[in-house]
């Protein structure tokens, strides 16, 4: 790879995901220069607004880099993206399998930002599911922590937007389902969203933390066999 100088850092504007009723509610699309987390239980359709994302950005001849920690489906990818097989010329896989690994994929990323300014999404599909395995409670710690260091080195330096899915848990002492990662993954985070099953195929998509839409505010949203819709069937 030739060594190329570190790309001029303009100003970016919202990356919509292409889907009407998403891009509505949150008002044109996700934040750049931030951290942009989901959470939901398993099966709420996290993987599917990571991918219909990542669509969004390929459709528009952007490179993404996508460090998936649970196995990427390329059959979903392609539904998708409507079968089209020249969207994953633009698709930078990463499959880390422990936390290490994790931290490398990260560091890559960013140096690969470093040589091209053509790289406009980062996502991680799940952030905390490697640390949920490891018992080394210092090490997982640690690792949380040097992994949203670099996120955040990204999102300040080259003011793309980060997408992260995580998982949830019921927390006995707060009595009540919580994200991983503590605190220090929900101040990171500057706009959360959760995602939860309501009837059918809907979903419910719900803003928790946003620096410009009131938190609370919701919107239903379904899962089909191309991707998400605004209405069912």
């Amino acid at each position: 790879m030739r060594e190329m100088k570190s790309p001029e850092i303009r100003r970016e504007e919202k990356l919509p995901f292409g889907i009407g009723c998403i891009d509505q509610f949150l008002e044109g699309g996700i934040d750049p220069g931030v951290i942009t987390q989901i959470y939901g239980e398993g099966g709420s359709g996290k993987t599917n607004m990571a991918l219909q994302l990542t669509v969004s950005a390929l459709s528009r001849g952007e490179r993404v880099i996508y460090v998936d920690t649970e196995g990427f489906s390329s059959n979903r990818f392609l539904q998708i993206c409507g079968g089209n097989q020249e969207y994953s010329n633009n698709l930078i896989l990463f499959t880390p399998e422990n936390i290490g690994e994790q931290e490398v994929c990260l560091i890559k990323a960013e140096r690969m930002m470093q040589n091209s300014k053509d790289v406009k999404l980062l996502v991680i599909d799940s952030m905390t599911a490697l640390l949920r395995i490891e018992r080394d409670e210092n090490l997982k710690n640690q690792g949380l922590s040097r992994d949203i260091s670099i996120i955040n080195t990204i999102c300040n330096k080259y003011k793309i937007p980060v997408f992260i899915t995580n998982q949830i848990y019921f927390d006995v002492e707060e009595n009540q389902i919580t994200p991983y990662g503590g605190y220090l993954l929900n101040h990171f985070s500057k706009t959360i969203l959760s995602i939860k099953r309501t009837r059918g195929t809907g979903r419910e998509l719900k803003i928790v933390k946003h620096r410009s839409i009131q938190d609370g505010k919701s919107v239903e949203i379904f899962v089909n066999s191309t991707g998400l819709s605004c209405t069912e069937g």
